[in-house]
């Protein structure tokens, strides 16, 4: 065994919350409680985890004066390493500590998956749900994929020898705003956008920029209805998934309004996008509505 000395930098742990939200933000990378350190070996099927708590990682010194960018010193097996991390809440449903607790070979770790139903009806639910941070050893050679690092007799603790793992947010953010004063103008009352359905995949991918097989992964729809008179009108939803790096997602809203005395009932209007949503990437999608008729069916694409 070998001492090995990281470097491991996680997201900020406040000022990341909602903007523009009427209600009340939901802090963004603040309720995770264990830090699991991961190295897989090259050179043989064996993975070693190292898991360790908030209040341990927060106590480790700053590296050379640097906030935020702490050391972590661990005991290591001679050898070529891949180095992975991953930041949860110990307590949250379907969190991935079992999963990680079960990898045998780093193309077990790359595939690992993570439940979109992660956070379950805690009442915390959001704060742990996109606190999940995941990152990896790589260098510039390496680009977006695992670089192998050289656990050596003795050779780990010199200058210029430290890994670095940069841990970022896992969960994409589909940030949808509306406002139906427009369809008023065209003889509508009473529009209201009474809930939504967002459908993507069962589970996502911890690591998803990583290049591998895609998992068995089933279709599933999470319907989300507005209670607030207000906000059916004018608002603003958030939904925040983990992404798989593979598939595209999609949100249905349906629409009531009046028109001439009559009940009108719009339904089954759907937003595709035609991107694979990104880790950690916030998308902001402004819907204006003019009435409760039309096609129905919208493309979403990047600007």
């Amino acid at each position: 065994m070998e001492t090995v000395k990281l470097l491991v930098t996680v997201p900020a742990t406040s000022g990341l919350t909602r903007i523009g939200d009427p209600g009340t933000g939901v802090e963004e990378g603040a309720d995770w409680d264990r830090l699991a350190v991961i190295l897989a070996y090259n050179d043989g099927p064996y993975v070693q985890k190292t898991i360790i708590t908030k209040d341990d990682f927060d106590k480790l010194p700053n590296y050379d004066g640097r906030e935020g960018v702490k050391l972590l010193t661990v005991d290591a097996q001679i050898g070529s390493a891949y180095i992975y991390g991953v930041t949860y809440s110990s307590d949250a449903q379907y969190n991935p500590e079992q999963s990680i607790s079960d990898c045998k070979d780093n193309e077990q770790v790359k595939a690992l998956t993570i439940s979109n139903d992660y956070a379950g009806t805690d009442d915390n639910a959001s704060a742990k749900f996109v606190s999940v941070a995941t990152g990896y050893y790589k260098t510039a050679v390496s680009g977006d994929q695992p670089a192998l690092f050289e656990i050596q007799v003795g050779g780990t603790g010199e200058i210029g020898s430290i890994p670095t793992m940069t841990l970022t947010r896992l969960a994409s953010k589909i940030d949808i705003q509306w406002d139906a004063a427009d369809a008023y103008d065209q003889g509508y009352t009473d529009v209201k956008v009474t809930d939504f359905t967002y459908k993507g995949k069962e589970y996502g991918r911890l690591f998803p920029e990583i290049t591998g097989v895609t998992p068995d992964n089933q279709d599933k729809s999470w319907t989300f209805y507005n209670t607030s008179e207000i906000s059916q009108r004018n608002g603003r939803v958030y939904h925040y998934t983990f992404t798989d790096g593979a598939t595209t997602p999609s949100v249905t809203f349906n629409i009531s309004a009046r028109k001439d005395g009559n009940d009108i009932t719009g339904s089954g209007y759907t937003m595709n996008f035609s991107y694979v949503l990104q880790q950690a990437a916030w998308y902001k999608v402004n819907a204006t509505i003019k009435g409760v008729t039309g096609s129905g069916s919208i493309t979403l694409s990047m600007n």
